[in-house]
């Protein structure tokens, strides 16, 4: 409310800006914390992978709010532009003193958990927001020296392209989540080429990566081998998931064997067998054969 009373009092539209991206920024801790909350709670028969994606979806919400009142505050800025305002430069300058006081504090306490998709969010809030608090308050002080409004809206304007910018960034993390795509720290190439120097693996297919959240990430794969019995099943099994977890942050990998003539080699239909190339001579009539490469 304090900020709020100061963009009303110096009629700032910088403040303005920055009294909104503060109610929303309380709002995000409010909404972050009940995300986080719920992504704790243990997986059932209902939800099964857990209630990971809960804070990964409250970390969305956050960054749309953000993406509409950047917008909102680029418009006014447009508005401001064509019809001036005059501004008193010395509310700006100290309501943006005590709102970087507030806004360094918490920056501080959060930055050691902003590994956390959803933590990560309402730092970026707070991070912004004490940067538009340093902004308001430079602005404030070139306006008190020489007078010029302006630089209370191309002040605005600015930190509405900024806040746009990092909320844009993290609300295409939080798609990619939902949407099940795989990391991008990860070459899929790489981890196969770590898998094969195992030694014994013929062939890798089928391979799936994705993110239950930011820091959860599971995969799937069919792996086929030179001897496919159990005791070499499991050794190597216990291999390939070392591997995941230590090189490359995987925890949750499950891996079907296969001897070396390929698991693609079955379908459904009888009369239409999909073969690769390892096993193409082994698939029977010719006129039903598709090869697959793999």
């Amino acid at each position: 409310m304090g900020k709020f009373i100061g963009a009303f009092i110096s009629k700032s539209l910088a403040l303005f800006s920055d009294s909104w991206h503060l109610l929303t920024d309380i709002a995000s801790l409010i909404l972050s914390y009940w995300g986080v909350k719920v992504a704790l709670k243990s997986a059932n028969h209902k939800y099964n992978f857990g209630y990971y994606r809960f804070s990964i979806f409250t970390a969305l919400i956050n960054n749309l709010s953000l993406i509409l009142i950047s917008v909102y505050i680029f418009y006014k800025a447009i508005l401001r532009y064509f019809n001036p305002v005059n501004v008193e430069p010395s509310g700006m300058i100290i309501f943006s003193i005590l709102g970087l006081t507030v806004n360094t504090i918490v920056v501080l306490n959060l930055r050691n958990n902003s590994n956390n998709m959803n933590v990560k969010s309402v730092f970026l809030h707070f991070m912004v927001d004490a940067l538009s608090d340093i902004g308001v308050l430079i602005g404030g002080i070139i306006i008190y020296f020489t007078h010029l409004p302006g630089v209370d809206t191309l002040l605005s304007a600015i930190l509405a392209c900024l806040i746009l910018r990092n909320a844009f960034k993290m609300t295409i993390e939080c798609i990619k989540i939902l949407l099940e795509a795989a990391p991008e720290d990860i070459s899929i190439d790489e981890l196969k080429e770590s898998i094969k120097d195992l030694g014994g693996i013929i062939e890798i297919t089928d391979i799936h990566i994705w993110s239950l959240s930011k820091e959860i990430l599971s995969m799937t794969a069919h792996i086929s081998i030179k001897e496919c019995n159990i005791e070499n099943c499991e050794s190597r099994l216990h291999e390939i998931q070392h591997l995941l977890k230590d090189k490359f942050n995987i925890d949750h990998s499950t891996i079907q064997f296969e001897k070396s003539t390929c698991g693609s080699c079955f379908h459904s239909k009888p009369d239409h067998k999909h073969c690769c190339n390892m096993c193409i001579d082994k698939c029977g009539d010719e006129k039903h054969q598709k090869i697959i490469n793999i």
